[in-house]
């Protein structure tokens, strides 16, 4: 709110009502996609990343086993895929950087809204491209034979990834990657990583997936973990914020990136379909790295959760000595997981990005490539809490990775269900009128109810600890 009041106050406030027609798109916008392919590739790419090779599978082994799935699962559908139709709806419509389009559709009483997708993108991605420097350097490792044999070495390995010159070095250039996607454009750009990047992930996820079921452990081990439940995990507060979270910060709802990615969409795309490719390709990846991951893991699955690195563990501890294990097979089976981390983190990372730098091409007027610079020069900065700090990097994690994209979900859902639900009505014609008034129904109740509910456990829980420290 203080940024917004002092932008207004160096007089950019009513730049948003400029160029309102939907039929002149914004400066960010002008360029389209190349195909409904390329939107499909690249946003998926955004919305598959280490939410989905780490974080599901960490919660997966540590949070419920099935339960935590099915919740998940039940939050993808309900939620996730109603929302992200939304947001594509927001950008689409406008054809506008989020700041704008918020504006355009609710009118300046939702600017907040709209900043907050620029913000929350750039603090989630300063934290993003610590964890996407630390996978670049395992990859490195492993290329030279640095694999950990034991719980000591591979604490070691995370350690020797999390700190010193090394570290500060591959999160300058992750950043610096990403900037140099972002500012050669949207086709040029975000598009071509996409089209190249996709194919190889997915083949090489289904490559590790038929290996890794051939283990002699992976049958206990899936049924250690996913089949093993109890009727009481379904009603655990903890797993049941877990899973919402996992499900929004996994298809990168309440980032504006794919509100972004939209705005560059022709009328004629067929939005339903591609939400639902969207998110079909996103949750399919994330199960597969479940079954990939889960035969590798320990039967503590809390190796990485053991020793202080937390959740972080699950990627750079556990999964590292569950391919030692493989002998001779492991480390190049490794280099191919952090290769397909690297990948996964890259696009994701990418679509963060432009969030911020579509907004300020938009209300500045600068061109795509010094925009770019500098955005990440600031994004270095609001990074460095994370860098110097695994806690703090969690705990960024944590609130702006979970509760601040809840609530901008939240936040959305009332804007495109209660203020602006013609232009969802417009944009989705095509839908049979019993989904069109069931998605109106959702982002009217279910999903501000639902978040409400969610959003206010997951203060609790976050807050509680620090209260009992205080007390």
């Amino acid at each position: 709110m203080y940024i917004v009041t002092l932008l207004d106050g160096l007089g950019m406030a009513g730049l948003e009502n400029s160029n309102s027609s939907p039929t002149a798109p914004s400066a960010s916008a002008q360029q389209g996609w190349g195909s409904s392919l390329g939107f499909v590739s690249a946003a998926a790419g955004s919305a598959i990343g280490l939410g989905n090779l780490w974080g599901l599978t960490y919660r997966v082994a540590l949070g419920g086993g099935m339960a935590f799935l099915g919740l998940y699962l039940v939050a993808v559908v309900v939620l996730g895929f109603p929302l992200l139709l939304a947001e594509l709806v927001l950008g689409r419509h406008t054809r506008r950087s989020p700041v704008l389009a918020t504006v355009a559709v609710g009118g300046p009483a939702w600017r907040p809204l709209g900043w907050l997708f620029p913000l929350s993108s750039a603090l989630i991605l300063g934290y993003y491209a610590v964890i996407t420097g630390w996978v670049g350097q395992a990859l490195l490792a492993v290329l030279q034979g640095c694999l950990p044999a034991d719980q000591a070495s591979a604490h070691a390995f995370f350690l020797q990834l999390s700190g010193g010159q090394a570290e500060a070095i591959a999160y300058v250039l992750a950043l610096a990657l990403t900037a140099a996607v972002v500012a050669t454009g949207v086709q040029q750009g975000i598009e071509r990583l996409s089209r190249w990047s996709m194919p190889i992930l997915l083949a090489l996820l289904m490559g590790l997936l038929l290996w890794s079921a051939t283990l002699a452990e992976a049958p206990a081990r899936y049924e250690e973990v996913l089949l093993h439940w109890r009727w009481a995990d379904w009603w655990n507060p903890h797993i049941l914020r877990q899973a919402f979270s996992q499900a929004f910060f996994s298809l990168g709802l309440g980032s504006g990136a794919m509100a972004a990615y939209a705005s560059h969409l022709g009328r004629r795309d067929p939005l339903p379909r591609q939400a639902a490719v969207i998110t079909a390709l996103d949750t399919a990846v994330g199960l597969l790295a479940v079954l990939i991951i889960v035969p590798l893991m320990s039967s503590g699955a809390g190796a990485g959760h053991q020793g202080g690195t937390g959740a972080v563990g699950t990627l750079f501890v556990a999964i590292p000595l569950g391919f030692a294990s493989l002998g001779s097979a492991g480390p190049p089976l490794l280099a191919a997981f952090f290769f397909l981390a690297s990948i996964a983190a890259v696009t994701s990372a990418v679509s963060l990005l432009e969030v911020p730098v579509a907004v300020l091409m938009d209300r500045l007027g600068w061109e795509r490539a010094a925009t770019t610079w500098i955005t990440v020069a600031v994004v270095a900065l609001l990074g460095l809490p994370a860098l110097l700090s695994t806690d703090l990097l969690m705990a960024s994690h944590d609130v702006f990775g979970g509760v601040v994209l809840m609530g901008s979900g939240l936040l959305l859902s009332l804007l495109m269900g209660w203020v602006a639900p013609q232009h969802v009505m417009e944009d989705l014609s095509s839908l049979p009128p019993p989904l069109l008034r069931g998605l109106l129904l959702t982002l009217r109740w279910v999903a501000p109810l639902l978040l409400g509910g969610v959003l206010a456990l997951s203060c609790i829980q976050i807050l509680e600890p620090k209260i009992s420290l205080w007390l």
